[in-house]
């Protein structure tokens, strides 16, 4: 049937419908959304009543009586529901600042089921789904008080209308923010890592504070972030993490820190960088800080295989080293394939793997008869205090194995992370 002929039959079958049964606008735009796309249904649907009711008769007694909230179709639910309903959701969204919005709607199956019949009872071509109406309903109501724009893939804020349980639920899109951070001090975890003891209720052994680690990098950022959006909560997402005990220098690690629920969604970002450094007491600094999309998140994820890494060892050496014995290690350690199983400090929590990683450049200088300093540009994912002492030959080659000494690794810093994408 082509299309015209099908939409002037379906309104022919829907006003016979309205000589017998009242329907409310929302109803009635559902059932003929597509005679006209330049206007929300629900408006088509108060267009068609109200014309209706001018018109008068015994099909404009029905649509007054529609537009008043009768329906034989949702059986008055949707009308009587929705005043109360879009009055929440407009005192709760006003608690938010927000640029961009989605609405949506869950409807009784009762509701479903009843559309459903009418439209194959009458042979309706012209329908949409009720929530599909209440929800641009919404969509339209929000952007005109606010002046919210309508995003129907990633808005700032999403209202449902639930007309099922009677309420309205919000949800709140984080705001992501990117940059580099440094880890200037040592014994700061870089992920909030909640005391084992405790689980994060608080004990004598984390000093009722709930973490294994005073200092958090993510802590150190997220805190200032958080007041910063007036937020519930935040997440750091890195491109990899150096050791406890590591710090990480030159210039810094690519991340993006997900805000949770932010009240605010705009703040001035380099009066943010500015407070976080401040706090952070020299511990933590963040440079390059600006907002970003989620989707960096997997960016930095996915790079890990291109991302190469640059470190400084200080390593000591059982039985002392000579100049000779740290060339010989220069020269075998440059271009080498490592291959490296799961370090013995981290099986508890790593799967028991064997990696093959490169090492692309070693080069070293002496600090005493015993200590050298040594810096490594190699693959991503080497375990680098391994790499020193060999983990009782679960690395090869290492530092130890090439100078038949025992060798370990007093000091790591993570100079450089070479991630190209980021």
């Amino acid at each position: 049937m082509p299309r015209l002929a099908a939409e002037k039959r379906s309104l022919e079958r829907f006003l016979g419908l309205l000589l017998e049964r009242e329907v409310c606008p929302y109803c009635a735009g559902s059932l003929l959304s597509s005679l006209d796309r330049r206007v929300s249904s629900w408006i088509l649907g108060h267009a068609v009543l109200a014309l209706e009711a001018e018109a008068g008769g015994e099909r404009g007694k029905k649509a007054s009586s529609g537009l008043r909230g009768s329906c034989s179709v949702c059986g008055g639910e949707v009308p009587s529901a929705l005043p109360e309903l879009v009055s929440d959701l407009l005192q709760g969204l006003s608690e938010y600042e927000f640029e961009t919005f989605k609405g949506g709607a869950v409807l009784p199956p009762h509701v479903h089921e009843a559309h459903d019949e009418v439209r194959a009872s009458l042979g309706i071509w012209t329908a949409e789904s009720p929530k599909v109406t209440l929800s641009r309903m919404a969509d339209d109501v929000v952007s005109t008080i606010t002046g919210a724009r309508i995003d129907p893939v990633r808005p700032d804020l999403v209202g449902l209308l639930d007309l099922w349980r009677g309420e309205v639920r919000i949800t709140v899109n984080p705001v992501y923010l990117a940059g580099r951070y440094l880890k200037l001090a040592r014994g700061i975890s870089q992920a909030r890592w909640l005391c084992p003891s405790c689980g994060g209720r608080g004990c004598e052994e984390c000093g009722w504070t709930g973490y294994r680690y005073a200092d958090s990098v993510e802590a150190l950022i997220g805190e200032v972030a958080k007041r910063a959006f007036q937020a519930e909560d935040y997440h750091i997402h890195a491109a990899g993490r150096e050791d406890v005990d590591a710090r990480m220098l030159g210039t810094g690690r690519p991340f993006v820190l997900e805000v949770v629920r932010p009240r605010k969604r705009r703040v001035d970002l380099a009066e943010l960088q500015e407070e976080i450094n401040r706090s952070a007491e020299e511990k933590v600094a963040v440079v390059g800080l600006r907002y970003a999309e989620p989707s960096l998140i997997r960016t930095l994820k996915e790079g890990a295989p291109e991302t190469r890494k640059v470190y400084r060892a200080l390593v000591e050496v059982e039985g002392g080293v000579t100049d000779d014995e740290l060339k010989r290690l220069e020269a075998e350690l440059e271009g080498a394939t490592i291959d490296q199983r799961t370090p013995t400090r981290v099986l508890r929590r790593r799967s028991d793997l064997l990696r093959r990683k490169r090492v692309y450049g070693v080069t070293t200088r002496r600090i005493d008869d015993r200590t050298f300093e040594m810096i490594v540009e190699c693959d991503g994912g080497l375990y680098v205090k391994e790499l020193v002492s060999g983990d009782e030959g679960r690395t090869r080659p290492s530092v130890a194995s090439i100078l038949g000494k025992k060798a370990f690794c007093r000091e790591l810093d993570v100079m450089a992370v070479l991630t190209p994408r980021a």
